[in-house]
């Protein structure tokens, strides 16, 4: 194959050769490097990016695998607007401008939506990794119309690549400090005129980068091992058939906690070694086992539409331990295992664009089961100490055991009547709780734009969603008497049920217009819908004679034992957050197109929003009042010359929240949203020449994050603080274009840098934050193509 100029630039094996949605390309016999528009789907059609009146930013596979994204929140330092970039399966740090929810329970869904192929995967333990794609799209702001469920903030979409129609393969290796050893490849293989099959799969390990002092293995170890098989039959008439079925095995050592010796008031010493030494008494775990098959049938009919028929089933198998308190003492230990299964099925059909008026209709289904368990293991000790600091303060100067507590407050706190304390086996309290979720729901969907003039374009969309769930728990009264200090206030006698059904129609109107041939202006207002779900830790009494002040609760309490049954209770509910989002917006081709520029501006408000407030260790998610955010977000890319190029993200984001009911917070109102930094950026600046070895090509990256808080109280002791990370990558690319040598280095200066934070708890427990950052790697790769 002959190598031209286009042919290398456009399989540069760099970042920036795709971030920002745009790509180099150069037109054989053309003079200079121009940016060439990329095709994105976030309208569920084929469409330019200047042509789309939204925010996104497109990454290409290549990007994807030369700059180790594997998991998807691996995109957001390189997206600005969106943080939470912890290292565990779980949502709850996610923010899209601002924007997250916080809850962890499996009655309840991320606010983000993510989907491969179309097909649904926002789910704690289920969500893929990423691989063998031929781009990821990032769309922010409510995305509800066409994407469905669960996008009030945003989608990410990620589209697999799909078989060649000749026998052509690659297959890339790496190593790096930390023990880093990556194998990703594929195959194309044509097996008659009408059948083509392409087989992938991704290896990923590498060692731990945190020193556990309490003894063991570092921390922070992870590995992947990923397959798929994708086929595609074009043999019927103006139809193609795409089968892809997947499978994937990882684990990690999940959360990793650093306490920190803060005026808690409790009596465990709590020794600090350096920024990457922890005092973990238990090895965390984050397991998972994942399946999927998605089946796509598209027909072109005779009127020019397309009618697509996606069908997805995914299976999830998880497993998650964690050392909650982050100390050497076994004093606050997590455990979740889940298993579900997920069926969902969608029909389209799409205008082919070839008139003023285009559209894209549809229709769609999903069916869920989950079935999780949930325990919190904790010292008996530590909860009497927790109970005694909280509640008995007065007349006792330190307390270290159960049995040193005085008759009177066992009385009063148990219940004892003058009995002696007896400690459970082992001396630990386990709370259990064993949930079912069956959940499912449909939803039908239009979304037209109209050509006003040579100029200007209408676009309207609106979408009918309805969602039923059904929420069982059963958590049986713990073997020990520290029960109800905890976790929860009241156990359940069998399993109690909720079921509930929630309803939304959403919309969207866009006005695009056209104000030259370099400068095209949109503004849009959308709405959005979260649906709402169920706590699985704290229970609504049903029976009128619970009443309504807090002396009737709990002489009922009381009367229960502490216990509710399906007769008298159900599982806590909440309900559905809405969103308002109003976003102007400016996409610009300059300089001859060798500089494209996309900048938007924003404001939403978020009413009812789903917010998890610790009560105990407990949390309770609560509809709590607004969010309101404004805030604007650039990207640019320039061909400075025609070897140097720049890519430049930033954002600027302004959030506030009011309503938080005093017992919850009193001290939420006004305060900024968590994961909010008030500023961040994504630079790349890649240098690429000629030489007689073949194309030398030189990328620089820096990614800024501002300081943010950890929580909604923006506690000061567990503020993120700002950070700066650098990597360098440098590859060379053979003249025939079969081979691509790399040497890389991420994190370059070193920079040390938290993933979250929980602050100090009344009940006894210390301030702690999360995942000290990974230090500077250093790492080569080989691509071999043929």
């Amino acid at each position: 194959m002959p190598v031209t100029e286009k042919t290398l630039l456009t399989r540069k094996h760099l970042l920036a050769s795709a971030v920002g949605a745009v790509v180099i390309a150069v037109g054989t016999g053309a003079s200079a490097a121009q940016i060439e528009e990329v095709t994105v789907t976030a309208q569920m059609r084929a469409e330019s990016l200047k042509d789309v009146p939204m925010a996104v930013s497109a990454f290409t596979g290549e990007t994807v695998k030369n700059s180790n994204l594997s998991d998807f929140k691996d995109l957001f330092s390189l997206t600005p607007g969106i943080s939470g970039e912890t290292t565990d399966s779980y949502f709850d740090s996610v923010s899209v401008r601002g924007v997250n929810n916080n809850s962890f329970g499996s009655g309840s869904d991320p606010a983000l939506g993510i989907f491969l192929d179309g097909v649904y995967q926002s789910r704690t333990g289920a969500t893929p990794s990423m691989y063998d794609l031929e781009r990821v799209e990032v769309v922010k702001g409510p995305q509800g119309t066409l994407f469905g469920r669960n996008t009030a903030s945003g989608a990410i979409s990620m589209v697999s690549r799909k078989p060649g129609d000749t026998v052509a393969g690659e297959i890339s290796v790496g190593a790096g400090q930390y023990g880093r050893t990556e194998i990703e490849g594929g195959l194309d293989m044509p097996l008659g005129e009408d059948l083509a099959v392409r087989f992938s799969g991704k290896h990923f390990a590498e060692d731990g980068h945190v020193e556990n002092l309490a003894g063991g293995p570092d921390l922070g170890a992870s590995e992947l091992n990923a397959m798929r098989i994708t086929t595609v039959y074009d043999g019927i008439q103006d139809t193609t058939v795409t089968l892809l079925a997947q499978y994937e095995d990882r684990a990690s050592d999940g959360t990793i906690y650093r306490a920190f010796d803060t005026d808690a008031g409790y009596n465990y010493p709590i020794p600090e070694g350096d920024y990457d030494q922890v005092y973990n008494d238990e090895r965390g775990k984050d397991e998972s086992q994942i399946g999927d098959v998605i089946l796509t049938i598209e027909h072109d009919l005779a009127s020019g539409s397309t009618l697509s028929s996606i069908t997805g089933y995914k299976t999830h198998d998880y497993s998650y331990v964690e050392d909650f308190d982050g100390t050497p003492f076994p004093i606050d230990t997590y455990y979740r295992d889940q298993t579900g299964d997920f069926f969902s099925q969608e029909f389209r059909l799409t205008s082919n664009n070839s008139g003023p008026l285009n559209y894209v209709l549809g229709a769609s289904y999903y069916q869920e089961e989950l079935d999780t368990y949930f325990a919190g293991v904790d010292n008996e000790d530590f909860i009497c100490d927790g109970i005694y600091a909280d509640e008995w303060e007065e007349g006792l100067d330190s307390f270290v055991t159960c049995d040193a507590l005085p008759q009177d407050v066992l009385d009063e706190a148990f219940g004892f009547e003058g009995e002696p304390w007896e400690y459970a086996p082992g001396m630990l309290s386990s709370e259990e709780a064993y949930t079912v979720g069956e959940y499912s729901g449909w939803g039908v969907f239009a979304n037209t734009t109209y050509d006003l003039g040579e100029s200007t374009t209408l676009g309207l969309g609106v979408r009918y969603t309805e969602d039923d769930k059904m929420y069982s728990v059963d958590s049986p009264w713990p073997d020990t008497w520290t029960g109800g200090w905890n976790y929860q206030a009241m156990y359940t006698n069998g399993a109690i049920t909720g079921d509930n059904t929630w309803s939304n129609v959403s919309g969207r109107a866009t006005l695009t217009q056209v104000l030259s041939d370099e400068l095209t202006a949109y503004a849009s207002v959308a709405t959005g819908y979260k649906s709402g779900g169920f706590d699985y830790l704290s229970y609504n009494v049903t029976d009128p004679a619970y009443g309504t002040d807090a002396d009737s609760q709990y002489e009922w309490l009381d009367e229960q034992g502490y216990e509710v049954d399906s007769g008298n209770a159900e599982p806590s509910k909440f309900d559905e957050e809405n969103v308002l989002s109003y976003e102007l917006g400016l996409k610009a081709r300059l300089l001859d197109n060798r500089l494209a520029l996309n900048a938007a501006a924003f404001q939403y408000t978020y009413d009812d929003l789903q917010q998890a407030f610790f009560v105990g260790a407990a949390a309770i998610t609560r509809n709590v009042g607004e969010s309101r955010g404004q805030g604007l977000e650039v990207d640019a890319q320039w061909l400075l010359t025609d070897n140097l190029d720049l890519y430049m993200g930033l954002a600027w984001l302004d959030t506030e929240f009011t309503g938080a009911p005093a017992e919850l917070c009193e001290t939420c109102d006004g305060n900024e949203m968590a994961f909010s930094p008030a500023f961040s950026s994504a630079t790349v600046l890649t240098y690429s020449r000629m030489t007689g070895l073949g194309e030398m090509s030189v990328s620089g990256e820096y990614t800024y994050t501002g300081e943010q808080w950890s929580d909604l109280e923006n506690t000061e002791a567990v503020r993120l603080e700002a950070r700066n990370v650098f990597n360098l990558r440098l590859a060379l690319t053979s003249p025939d274009d079969s081979w691509t040598a790399g040497l890389y280095a991420e994190n370059l200066t070193g920079e040390e840098y938290y993933h979250w934070g929980y602050a100090e708890a009344l009940y006894n427990l210390p301030a702690t934050k999360t995942d000290p950052s990974r230090g500077r790697v250093l790492g080569v790769n080989l691509d071999y193509r043929f």
